[in-house]
C-alpha cells in the first residue's frame, strides 16, 4: 500500500462519512477538530515509525493529503 493510500485509509478512519482526497484546507476550513488532528498524528507516528516534531504540528503539513504525504515521506 502506498504512503497516500495508507493515509488515505487513516483518515477515513477519523472522518468515515468525508472523503478529504481532494480538500485543500483540512486544518483551516475545520475538517478535523484537536483531538482528530492529534489521533492522526499519532497513527502517522506508529505506522511510518517516526517522531513528529512539534513544529511540523502546521496547516502547511496537514492542510491536504498531499501535504501529509510529503511531509511523512520526508520523515520515514
Amino acid at each position: 500500500m502506498s504512503t497516500k493510500e495508507t493515509v488515505l485509509k487513516m483518515l477515513s478512519k477519523i472522518k468515515p462519512t468525508m472523503n478529504l482526497e481532494q480538500v485543500k484546507n483540512i486544518i483551516d476550513g475545520g475538517y478535523l477538530d484537536s483531538l482528530e488532528l492529534m489521533s492522526l498524528i499519532s497513527e502517522l507516528m506508529d505506522t511510518f515509525g517516526f517522531e513528529l516534531d512539534v513544529d511540523l504540528i502546521t496547516p502547511e503539513n496537514f492542510n491536504s493529503v498531499d501535504a501529509m504525504v510529503a511531509m511523512v515521506e520526508r520523515l520515514k
